[in-house]
């Protein structure tokens, strides 16, 4: 038999009892995940690359002044400031492609500039200045970097960012050391200058890579008495390569003098344009012709 004393005390520790539990249910539950803190963004570092890099190519010089990469281990813009200067009469475009290559020593391949860059027509004896943009994806260094000009198969020029990037190669003209005068029948010629090119700037073209022209400058002079004049041709000339061959001028209406010159007479800054193989060095000849009779006036192609 409970007594009633004994119920309010059972009824009041019953009350505290819930009132207890009540208040830990009320208590937040901690969390047993640790905090992990927010990964910081990559910070970009930008590199200017003052290169002042003249290259020659289909006539033009392009001045490749500064490249500007800047770049985190995911990539980022780069940004090339040129010139390209025209030294001819009329207005000309540059044709190919100027390429980025990340890494000279890889097999990957050079990375196009972003559609929105453009090249602009180069003004007839001007400079036209341009911007080219390229995105970068997954390159966090431009140390090996080279700037490509042209593509395959014809010559291509090189402008490295660093010496990591290799060697340049820019086509720079070469001047020839040349003199001297033969004559073969009636037909004297009096060599006055020389030059080695890969490019064609009366074209606007640049050669294939195999290619390379040779233009000699001469006088010419016809030592007989004939009043009617010696009819001056391509057929009056040809160039002596190292091993023996001989070479016609280019038949392309701009690469040889056509002249009638009269007896006694002399004609100056002639001129013959030539294809020979590229790279090849030596001794060679431009050879004057009549009829039957050739000699050779030589000169030398340094390696």
């Amino acid at each position: 038999m409970t007594l009633p004393g004994q119920s309010l005390r059972r009824v009041a520790g019953l009350t505290a009892a819930a009132a207890m539990l009540a208040g830990c249910l009320d208590q937040p539950v901690q969390s047993t995940t640790p905090t992990v803190a927010p990964t910081p963004e990559p910070t970009p570092i930008t590199t200017t690359y003052q290169l002042d890099t003249t290259v020659w190519y289909e006539g033009l010089l392009v001045h490749v002044d500064t490249v500007t990469a800047t770049l985190d281990e995911r990539g980022g813009p780069v940004q090339v400031r040129l010139r390209l200067e025209n030294p001819t009469d009329t207005d000309s475009d540059l044709d190919g492609r100027i390429l980025l290559k990340a890494d000279a020593t890889s097999a990957d391949p050079p990375i196009a500039p972003t559609r929105e860059s453009k090249v602009p027509t180069a003004p007839a004896n001007g400079v036209a200045p341009a911007v080219l943009d390229y995105e970068l994806q997954g390159i966090a260094s431009l140390d090996k970097a080279v700037l490509l000009i042209g593509e395959a198969p014809l010559h291509v020029a090189r402008v490295p960012l660093t010496e990591g990037g290799g060697a340049a190669v820019v086509f720079e003209p070469v001047t020839l050391k040349v003199a001297g005068s033969n004559i073969a029948g009636d037909l004297r010629l009096t060599l006055r200058r020389g030059v080695l090119r890969w490019d064609l700037p009366d074209w606007s073209q640049e050669l294939d890579a195999k290619v390379a022209v040779i233009t000699l400058t001469y006088d010419a002079t016809f030592a007989g008495s004939f009043s009617g004049g010696f009819p001056f041709t391509g057929d009056n000339v040809a160039l002596r390569l190292p091993d023996g061959t001989w070479v016609a001028p280019r038949r392309d209406g701009h690469s040889q003098s056509i002249e009638l010159i009269g007896a006694g007479k002399t004609k100056k800054n002639l001129s013959s344009r030539f294809e020979v193989p590229s790279g090849t060095t030596g001794s060679f000849a431009l050879v004057v012709r009549d009829g039957d009779a050739s000699r050779g006036i030589p000169f030398k192609v340094p390696a």
